[in-house]
Parts: C-alpha cells; structure tokens; sequence
C-alpha cells in the first residue's frame, strides 16, 4: 500500500480511540501515571468505559495511601445495573441489550469495563 493512502487510514483509526490515565501522587510525594487505558470501538461508549477504569483504579489509588489528582474521579458512581433475568453480564449480552436500546451509552460502557477489569467474577 501506499504511504500517502495508508497515513490518512492511520490517522482515522488513532483518533477514534479514547485514553485515559490516571495521574497521582504517591505517599512520598512522587507523582506518578497509572492505569493507563484505551478503547477503540465506539467513541460515545468508549470514554465511559475509560471513566470506569480510571474511577476504579482512583478509588484503589486512594486506599493505598495516594492522592488522585483528578478527585472527580472519586465521586462517580460506578453502580452498573443488574443483569435482566438473573443472567451475569457478558460482553455479548450487554452489547444485545445496548442494540435493543435496553442500555444507555453510559451503562453500556462501564459493563464493558466491569467485564474488562474481571469484576463479574464470583
């Protein structure tokens, strides 16, 4: 392929992605990145599954001693709402729900990232 046909293909893939990090400073007082984390499917359920992550990793953050940066990230209710039927939520089953307009972007996203971070584990 290409150059010139293969940078705008590029360019269009990396700026659907959405990124987060979480920056904070340690209990010595070092500042420090972590949880760094992107997706890249579809950007208006995408930036929610990063606030999830970067709300999660905040709040674990904190319970280590360290002071988050972004403290809005703290406040964030990251309550997902219960899996219809007493099913568990899988990737497949929320995006059918999310397709069906059962689930909101919001929601769809941080059961994206709940999956994604292991949380729907017994």
């Amino acid at each position: 392929m290409k150059p010139f046909i293969l940078l705008p293909i590029l360019l269009i893939i990396t700026s659907c992605a959405t990124q987060g990090k979480l920056h904070y400073i340690s209990a010595n007082g070092e500042h420090k990145t972590a949880c760094e984390t992107e997706y890249t499917w579809l950007p208006s359920v995408d930036k929610y599954a990063v606030e999830y992550i970067l709300s999660h990793c905040a709040r674990k953050a904190v319970k280590q001693g360290n002071k988050v940066l972004d403290e809005s990230l703290l406040r964030k209710d990251l309550t997902i709402p219960k899996p219809p039927k007493g099913k568990n939520w899988s990737a497949e089953y929320a995006k059918k729900l999310h397709k069906q307009h059962k689930l909101t972007d919001k929601e769809y996203g941080y059961i994206i990232a709940f999956i994604d971070l292991g949380l729907n584990k017994p």
